[in-house]
């Protein structure tokens, strides 16, 4: 106890609470002009805080997408149309130790109609794999069977949504849905969940998904496969999953400038780089909004220190240093400065919250970042007295004579 009170009495005696009580005296002496000379810091200290709140709360939101859409799934793209692979090639990458499920997909539009409702739908043509790949969900009735797949059978899987809209009701695996013309029925309803494509994209778009081999049938398209996902084994990981692809692919396809290997770790590591690349020119834009206001303060107190030179003077005559008016000056940029960030904190936290408000149905909340209001605390203190310190020295500097005769 007896150092926690040596402690403040030295803080008294050091005249910092005295200071601090005549820089707040003269701030609110003048407040329209105070809050005026604040309002650069409030709007450098705003944007900061916003902008790169925002940029990590939509990176976390897109970075929780793709994990929803598998995180331990390799994508295989073959772009060159000279290339690709049939389907029993795909066995070659099952066999392998490290890699778990392998499924292939087309997708392309087509006319889907059941009874007097219809609409323009994505038609996906999918090996069985393919739900367990993406993490899918059945509500009602089975994913496709491989003897769907063998037999070219005209059965479909659609999504709940699509169940409602299109049909009107959600039991409806028997149901009949004409196809481009065709007749499928309908063997399973997909529960959409986060996993789903249309909870994902949120476009209210009707998705049904056939057999990989009937697509191919029906709608005229290559049977050969040039897009593909792999996951990993128990006890692997995706890593291993990524470099085995690489491999069989250059045994199966000579150049490997056809075809592109990614993982969603990949992606995800890319999304970060990205966005710390983001948050540093923002924040560097949001630094010139504060660089700007730290010169307004450097303005308001060249004229507080010509409003004050008699005080100053008067101040001198009775013994007061020049260190003592140095940090008295610099003392109230310093509170000025903190003053605005302290505002400007508050209205960022107020406008992530109404922000969170408005994207929430979307999956998007915006939180304020801790490192990033330090960093800005930091920086309004370093203005303060960078901005303040011209201003105090020219305050100490002045000779007692002249500043009691200034004004007449």
């Amino acid at each position: 106890m007896k150092a926690i009170k040596n402690f403040f009495d030295a803080l008294l005696n050091s005249g910092i609470i005295m200071s601090f009580k005549m820089a707040m005296k003269s701030i609110l002496s003048n407040k329209m002009r105070s809050f005026l000379t604040m309002l650069g810091i409030i709007i450098g200290v705003v944007s900061l805080v916003v902008l790169v709140s925002i940029v990590n709360g939509g990176t976390s939101s897109i970075t929780g997408t793709i994990t929803s859409m598998g995180s331990d799934m390799t994508s295989v793209n073959i772009y060159d149309q000279n290339y690709s692979l049939s389907q029993n090639d795909l066995n070659v990458f099952a066999e392998a130790e490290c890699i778990g499920n392998v499924a292939a997909y087309q997708s392309t539009t087509g006319y889907v109609k059941h009874g007097n409702e219809s609409c323009d739908s994505i038609i996906y043509g999918v090996t069985p794999n393919y739900f367990e790949v993406k993490g899918f969900d059945i509500l009602l009735g089975r994913f496709f069977l491989d003897i769907d797949n063998n037999n070219y059978s005209n059965v479909c899987v659609i999504t709940e949504n699509t169940a409602n809209t299109l049909i009107g009701y959600l039991e409806c695996v028997g149901a009949k849905l004409s196809i481009q013309g065709k007749t499928y029925t309908v063997v399973g309803v997909i529960d959409d969940n986060e996993n789903s494509v249309e909870s994902i994209w949120n476009m209210g778009q009707c998705f049904v998904y056939i057999p990989h081999n009937t697509l191919c049938k029906d709608f005229s398209l290559s049977s050969r496969i040039s897009v593909f996902e792999l996951t990993a084994a128990d006890g692997h990981n995706i890593k291993e999953v990524t470099a085995k692809t690489k491999e069989i692919l250059q045994e199966l396809i000579p150049n490997s400038d056809s075809y592109y290997v990614y993982d969603s770790a990949e992606i995800e590591e890319t999304l970060k780089t990205v966005t710390a690349v983001l948050s540093i020119i923002l924040g560097a834009i949001a630094g010139i909004s504060l660089f700007v206001g730290g010169i307004g303060i450097m303005n308001i107190m060249l004229v507080t220190v010509t409003e004050r030179t008699r005080e100053i003077g008067i101040r001198k005559a009775i013994g007061a240093s020049r260190g003592v008016i140095l940090r008295q000056f610099l003392f109230e940029a310093v509170v000025v400065c903190l003053c605005g960030c302290a505002i400007g904190i508050f209205v960022s936290w107020f406008l992530l919250k109404v922000g969170s408000v408005i994207t929430a149905s979307l999956g998007v909340i915006f939180e304020m970042n801790g490192t990033v209001v330090i960093v800005a605390v930091v920086f309004c203190f370093l203005i303060g007295l960078v901005f303040g310190l011209y201003p105090a020295n020219k305050a100490a500097k002045m000779k007692p004579i002249d500043a009691l005769h200034y004004g007449g």
